[in-house]
């Protein structure tokens, strides 16, 4: 592994807020250009966007202003403008013209009626260190509670787990391989995942920090500890499930209450005994209120358990498709939004689940409208941006369009209606720009040619260009593809699960 005294530096080397999206031609490392007057510059028109670049402002940094239909917490806001400043953070949030009376100096990307503005997807529950296989040959929705599968227990067919992953500078195929994982999540919207693995200085990456190098790798802490109460939940509660003595799992969930917990929880059948005691006690101890509170998958959990959760905002993280492939079964959706759950959609692992956020999109309507409920594009848009940061407790860190969070920004292609659609069913051509910390990762060629001076590079296959991720890793596009056989793609979901047994 990378000593622990080099971690910082990788992630320092990724950190260029402007390069690659304010002018042509760039100076050198992350310096913005600069212009005697504003009379100095020509505007660059694009096929969505019209680029005006930075005037001279005697030193300082005066950021950049993207014009669009922007989704803001408050709702879709046409011919504003978003101010992001030269540290990554959002600053004002405006009508359009407001925002350049304002910032005179600011460079200006201006795609109002050609593009919408939103946040990156937030995945609130995923496995990236395991997030590269495709799904096992004996996977099926026989199972009862994950024990079964995991452990083989009940005569049932156990199920591998795929070799994990963990970033380590001097092994190229790994980091390949997680690179690509990323890649494949920015492709389908999110700019932050949540889970065990990844690489420092791509996608955001949050998990608690247990080791030196952490910090440098999850860049926002979340308890995502896997299983709360034991690793073979099952066999631990045989004799109370049988009518016996009530069965003493070890205090969970003590020691950190600064940070949210989101374990998996109820993660089986609601005819499992195991899984719904489970959920049982992880309400039991939310009553405490001490600390953020979610729960992945809950497929157990039934209304009493949701009034319980809406009383003690507990939020539902919801993975359907990885849900139906095991169990046959999902959360009660319509009941969990009749009683007031906040839902956060999430892609558990490739293994079962969708392979991007999106996928989980299509997956979760499908789900919905099976069960009676319309999720209209809001809705889902919600559950995958705002709500998943709620419930890793960081969404006074990013997950929305707001003055003072992150920038993590996607910019895409929209032709009027429904500008949530236009978000949520993007494909990568549809992409323009997707920033994180106000840096550049992906540059549809046209912004890249006109913004970067080209300094992006294409995968094959790829509509956006990737930008500052391969040389620092001692990649080139090219060689990228040499280490990816039997990995699940970059950008081709036709090897995901399905979306229930008819899908």
């Amino acid at each position: 592994m990378m000593p622990a005294d080099e971690w910082p530096t990788a992630r320092r080397a990724f950190h260029c807020p402007w390069a690659g999206f304010l002018a042509a031609p760039l100076l050198s490392g992350c310096a913005l250009p600069v212009y005697d007057t504003v009379d100095d510059f020509e505007p660059f028109t694009a096929a969505y966007c019209e680029l005006t670049p930075a005037a001279a402002s005697g030193g300082r940094v005066p950021g950049l202003i993207v014009g669009a239909d922007v989704l803001a917490p408050e709702g879709h806001r046409p011919d504003h403008g978003v101010h992001i400043r030269f540290n990554g953070q959002i600053g004002a949030v405006a009508e359009f013209d407001a925002l350049r009376a304002a910032y005179p100096r600011a460079a200006v990307l201006d795609c109002r009626g050609r593009a919408v503005l939103s946040p990156g997807f937030v995945n609130a529950h995923e496995h990236p260190a395991f997030s590269h296989a495709f799904p096992d040959a004996n996977l099926n929705p026989g199972y009862a509670h994950r024990d079964e599968w995991r452990l083989g227990i009940g005569g049932k067919v156990q199920l591998p787990s795929p070799e994990a992953y963990y970033y380590d500078p001097g092994d190229t195929e790994s980091t390949a391989i997680l690179l690509a994982m990323e890649l494949r999540h920015l492709l389908g919207g999110a700019t932050a995942i949540a889970g065990t693995g990844g690489v420092p200085g791509v996608i955001r990456n949050i998990n608690r920090h247990v080791r030196d190098g952490d910090p440098a790798l999850y860049d926002a802490e979340a308890d995502v500890t896997t299983f709360p109460f034991s690793f073979s939940v099952v066999e631990d509660l045989e004799d109370e499930c049988a009518g016996g003595p009530v069965h003493r799992f070890p205090p969970v969930g003590d020691n950190l209450p600064f940070m949210a917990y989101v374990p998996h929880v109820g993660e089986g059948r609601s005819s499992s005994c195991a899984a719904r005691a489970e959920v049982a006690r992880y309400l039991e101890r939310a009553q405490r209120r001490d600390r953020r509170y979610s729960l992945v998958h809950g497929v157990a959990a039934d209304r009493e358990d949701y009034m319980a959760m809406r009383e003690l905002d507990v939020t539902l993280v919801w993975s359907p498709r990885s849900n139906l492939a095991l169990y046959g079964e999902t959360v009660d959706i319509a009941g969990a939004l009749e009683h007031g759950v906040r839902v956060a959609l999430s892609t558990d692992w490739s293994p079962s689940g969708s392979f991007n956020m999106r996928e989980e999109v299509v997956c979760a309507r499908q789900v919905a409208e099976d069960a009676g409920v319309a999720l209209p594009g809001e809705a889902l848009w919600r559950m995958a941006t705002i709500n998943g940061a709620y419930a890793l407790g960081l969404e006074g860190r990013f997950g929305a369009i707001q003055p003072g969070l992150r920038a993590d920004l996607v910019l895409a292609s929209y032709a009027g209606g429904d500008a949530y659609e236009a978000v949520l069913t993007a494909t990568d051509e549809d992409i323009l720009a997707t920033w994180i910390d106000g840096r550049a990762v992906l540059l549809s060629g046209f912004l890249d040619e006109s913004l970067s001076g080209g300094n992006c590079e294409a995968l094959d296959g790829v509509a956006p260009r990737v930008c500052g991720v391969f040389g620092v890793f001692g990649l080139s596009a090219e060689r990228f593809g040499d280490y990816l056989e039997d990995t699940v793609p970059v950008n081709d979901a036709s090897g995901q699960a399905a979306c229930g047994p008819s899908r």
